[in-house]
C-alpha cells in the first residue's frame, strides 16, 4: 500500500496527462521513474496507465519528428533557386534564348530623358529609329517569328492610341493626358520583362510535361520491361497501350523532341537504322511495313514517337493509297495548309521545314 499523498500525486499526474502531448526527454524521464515508483508501491494499474502514456509520448515525439522533417523538407524545396537557360519556343518549334540587353533593364523603373539622334548624315539616312543599331537583320527576322497575335495586337493599340488625342479632342480631358504619358512611360522595358515572364512559364511547362513524360528514358513513368533494344541515343520498345497489330513497335528518341522536323542528324541517322533493320526482319516473314508519325500539338510538346506497324504485302501495297484518300477527303483541319506532301524516296525533315500538326507516313 502506498501513502495517500503519493497515490494522490501519481493520479493527479495521469489526470493531467490524459490528452496528448509531445513530451521532452526530461519528461519522459520523470514520467519513466513514476512508473518505477508505482510498480514498487504495488499500484500495477497506475504503472500500467503510465507505461501507456509513456509509449504514446514516445509515438507522438517521433510522427512529429517526421512531420516537422517533412515541412522542413517541402519548405526548403519550395525555396531552391533553380537556374536554367531561358528559351522562348516559336510557332515552327524552334527554341530561341531570351537575352535581356543592360540598356533596356536600366530604363526599368528609372526615368530618363529621351534623347535626340541622329538619322541623317551627309544627307543620308542611317536609321529610322532609336534602337537601330541594337538590333540586325537577324534580331528582326527572329522578332518577327517569335511574335505573336497578342503581341501585334498590343502592338495596334499602341500604335492608335497616339492618334487618339488629335481625333478626340472634344473629349480629350486633362486626365487622360496624363494617364496616357505615364502610360508611355511605363512601356518601357515591359516587352523584356513580359518576353521573359512568358520564358519562364514555358519552361515551368516542359519541365512538368518531362517529369511525367512516359517516353523519355530517364522518366520514372517510362515502362522499362517493355524496351526490346537500346541504341545510343534511340531505342526500341512496345506500346503502352493494345497494339495495332503483332509486331507494333515503337522507335524512340531518347531526349525530349516534339517532332522529327527538330531531331539532330545524327538521332535521325540511328533511327533510320532501327527502320531498315526492321524492314528486312519483317521482309522475312513476308510482312510489310508502315511507319507513321503523328504530331497533334506543338504548344503541348509531347514527345515524338515513330511507330512501325507490320501488315501482310498485299495490305501494304494498297496503304499508300488509302492514306492518300483518307488525307485528300479530310475536313476543314487542314484547309488553309497543303493537304498532302508526296515524299517519295525524300527526307521528311527537308520537305516539311515547320513542324506543325501533321501525319507522317512511310512505307
Amino acid at each position: 500500500m502506498c501513502n495517500n499523498a503519493l497515490c494522490l500525486y501519481l493520479t493527479r499526474s495521469v489526470s493531467e496527462d490524459e490528452t496528448p502531448l509531445i513530451l521532452s526527454d526530461e519528461e519522459m524521464n520523470k514520467l519513466g521513474a513514476r512508473i518505477v515508483k508505482a510498480e514498487l508501491m504495488g499500484n500495477k494499474d497506475l504503472a500500467a496507465k503510465l507505461q501507456s502514456q509513456l509509449d504514446k509520448a514516445h509515438m507522438l515525439k517521433d510522427s512529429g519528428a517526421q512531420a516537422k522533417a517533412r515541412k522542413t523538407d517541402e519548405k526548403t524545396g519550395f525555396q531552391e533557386d533553380h537556374e536554367a537557360i531561358l528559351v522562348r519556343t516559336d510557332k515552327s518549334g524552334r527554341a530561341w534564348p531570351v537575352n535581356i540587353p543592360e540598356e533596356t533593364l536600366d530604363h526599368i523603373g528609372r526615368r530618363r530623358k529621351n534623347q535626340m539622334i541622329p538619322t541623317h548624315v551627309d544627307k543620308e539616312r542611317i536609321r529610322y529609329f532609336q534602337d537601330d543599331d541594337n538590333l540586325d537583320l537577324k534580331d528582326l527576322i527572329r522578332n518577327e517569328k517569335m511574335s505573336t497575335s497578342e503581341d501585334q495586337n498590343k502592338l495596334f493599340m499602341r500604335m492608335a492610341s497616339k492618334f487618339s488625342d488629335k481625333t478626340d479632342r472634344d473629349y480629350y480631358t486633362l486626365d487622360d493626358m496624363f494617364v496616357s504619358k505615364a502610360a508611355k512611360r511605363e512601356e518601357s522595358g515591359k516587352a523584356e520583362e513580359r518576353e521573359r515572364n512568358q520564358a519562364i512559364r514555358e519552361h515551368q511547362r516542359l519541365a512538368a510535361c518531362m517529369e511525367k513524360c512516359p517516353h523519355c528514358f530517364g522518366s520514372s513513368e517510362l515502362p522499362k520491361h517493355l524496351i526490346i533494344a537500346i541504341g545510343n541515343k534511340v531505342y526500341l520498345s512496345l506500346p503502352r497501350y493494345q497494339s495495332l497489330t503483332e509486331g507494333h513497335c515503337l522507335i524512340t528518341p531518347m531526349q525530349h523532341y516534339i517532332a522529327a522536323t527538330l531531331l539532330d542528324e545524327d538521332i535521325w541517322e540511328e533511327i533510320q537504322v532501327f527502320r531498315k533493320t526492321l524492314v528486312k526482319m519483317f521482309e522475312a516473314e513476308e510482312l510489310d511495313c508502315v511507319f507513321l508519325e503523328t504530331n497533334l500539338s506543338i504548344g503541348k510538346q509531347y514527345h515524338m514517337v515513330y511507330e512501325c506497324i507490320p501488315l501482310p504485302k498485299e495490305v501494304g501495297d494498297m496503304a499508300p493509297i488509302y492514306f492518300k484518300k483518307a488525307i485528300m477527303e479530310s475536313d476543314e483541319e487542314w484547309a488553309m495548309n497543303k493537304k498532302l506532301i508526296n515524299l517519295g524516296s525524300k527526307d521528311v525533315r527537308k520537305s516539311v521545314s515547320i513542324p506543325s500538326s501533321s501525319l507522317v507516313m512511310q512505307s
